[in-house]
């Protein structure tokens, strides 16, 4: 943060806090009040910006700020040394990472973990009855040796159709019903709702995570073995009918119908 961006910074967060009870935690400023040495931080006022209005687009599609507040219960937010993750949360705390600049996506993703463990997770069980799916650690390794697996049995394989994309064979055993975005070998229901969560948001809705939302559809219309722009190398025929929704129209998964009553009420968690 540079130190001509110190007023904007902190106007931020007062309405951060004052309209989402979101504390944003400055690691900048000046060292002491009778210091001049300036602390830049890992904050960026560019990101300050992108985190606001991404609060903004989930408080909004939610209902309004009483709404989000209501949902995440108040929340802190870091910059943190997370290792290769881009960002980690738990309930009324997410962390991003220092290591680069974050996304939207990673935003709303890292918010939707929050919304669901403030909820104690069960956001994401109730997402995985609703999609037809389920979690079973025995059945996902029988899958991953006698069916016709796309990993290996203990790990992914680094190559083309072998990412574990496919249900069951992933880590956590999870067979996920209906059509995801997508999956991979660390895919599991928890992280299917902030997936789906970050669809939701993004999808037909002109906003900063609807470019990326919709390429994650339409990889699925490329060629095996064709390099999609942030998405790398894969057989993404091959995964057209596990992912690729009917007229390729995400509101038609159940996916999408279920964030969609999840948001305006129509379902009670709890």
């Amino acid at each position: 943060m540079e130190i001509e961006d110190f007023q904007f910074a902190t106007e931020t967060l007062k309405q951060l806090q004052a309209v989402f009870r979101v504390e944003v935690l400055a690691d900048w400023g000046y060292a002491d009040q009778n210091s001049k040495s300036w602390q830049f931080g890992h904050w960026e006022k560019g990101e300050l910006r992108r985190l606001h209005s991404c609060i903004s687009i989930m408080s909004n599609i939610m209902g309004g700020s009483d709404k989000f507040i209501q949902n995440l219960n108040g929340i802190t937010i870091k910059k943190a040394d997370i290792g290769s993750h881009g960002g980690e949360a738990l309930s009324h705390r997410v962390s991003l990472s220092t290591r680069g600049t974050f996304s939207a996506w990673t935003v709303i993703h890292e918010l939707a973990h929050a919304w669901d463990a403030n909820h104690g997770w069960q956001l994401s069980v109730a997402l995985e009855k609703y999609t037809g799916g389920y979690t079973n650690l025995v059945m996902g390794y029988i899958t991953r040796i006698i069916g016709k697996p796309d990993s290996e049995i203990f790990d992914k394989r680094n190559e083309p159709g072998y990412y574990g994309r496919k249900r069951g064979c992933n880590r956590a055993g999870y067979f996920y019903g209906d059509k995801p975005s997508g999956s991979n070998w660390s895919f599991n229901r928890i992280e299917d709702f902030a997936e789906s969560v970050a669809m939701y948001m993004g999808w037909k809705k002109n906003n900063e995570l609807s470019d990326w939302a919709e390429a994650r559809i339409n990889r699925y219309l490329l060629e095996n073995g064709a390099n999609a722009k942030n998405f790398g190398v894969d057989n993404w025929a091959d995964y057209k009918k596990y992912f690729y929704p009917a007229d390729g129209d995400y509101t038609k998964t159940k996916r999408w119908q279920f964030i969609d009553r999840l948001v305006n009420g129509k379902l009670y968690m709890g």
